[in-house]
C-alpha cells in the first residue's frame, strides 16, 4: 500500500468531519432558502451572491458554536472506541450519523415541555422531533461528517501500473 490518510489521529479526523458537516448543512440551508425564493432577493446576481456569502460568514460560526458539544462528544467517543472504529470503519461511519440524529431528537423531545404531559408522551414527542427540520439538518450534517471521516480513514489501495 502507498500509505493511508488514517495516519491522522482519530480526533483530527472527527473534528475535520464535524467541521465539514456543519459547513455542508449551512450550504444546504442557504441553498434551500435560495430555492424557495427569498422575499428580499434583488435583481442582481452579484448582490444575491454577496448576501449569501455574508449569511454564510455569519451562520458558520454560529452553527459551529451550537454543534461544538456534539463534535467534542464525537471526539471523545472516537478516542475511546478507536479499535472498534478502525476494525469496522464502514459500519461506524454509517451508524454514527443515525446515533447523533437519535440523540439530538431524544434531547429535543425530552427538553421541550408541553402543557402537563408526562413521560408517557415522550414517544409521540420523539416522533415529532425526528421529523423536525432542524433535527433532519443535524442528520444531514452528521451524514456528511461520517462520509468525510470514512474518506479520511479508508486505506488507499495501490494502483496497478500500466
Amino acid at each position: 500500500m502507498i500509505g493511508t490518510s488514517a495516519s491522522w489521529p482519530i480526533s483530527v479526523r472527527v473534528a475535520v468531519g464535524g467541521f465539514l458537516g456543519v459547513v455542508a448543512s449551512v450550504l444546504l440551508l442557504l441553498g434551500h432558502g435560495a430555492a424557495l425564493g427569498r422575499a428580499g432577493a434583488t435583481s442582481s446576481l452579484a448582490l444575491d451572491a454577496l448576501q449569501g456569502f455574508a449569511a454564510m460568514v455569519i451562520l458558520v460560526p454560529i452553527s459551529l458554536t451550537v454543534a461544538s458539544p456534539l463534535i467534542l462528544i464525537a471526539i471523545v467517543c472516537g478516542v475511546l472506541l478507536k479499535r472498534a472504529i478502525e476494525r469496522h470503519l464502514l459500519a461506524w461511519s454509517l451508524a454514527a450519523p443515525v446515533i447523533v440524529w437519535l440523540f439530538v431528537s431524544m434531547m429535543d423531545a425530552v427538553m421541550r415541555r408541553e402543557s402537563n404531559v408526562g413521560m408517557a408522551e415522550v414517544p409521540g414527542r420523539l416522533a415529532r422531533a425526528m421529523r423536525n427540520g432542524e433535527n433532519l439538518l443535524t442528520l444531514f450534517a452528521a451524514a456528511v461528517a461520517g462520509v468525510v471521516f470514512y474518506v479520511l480513514s479508508a486505506k488507499r489501495r495501490k494502483r496497478p501500473e500500466a
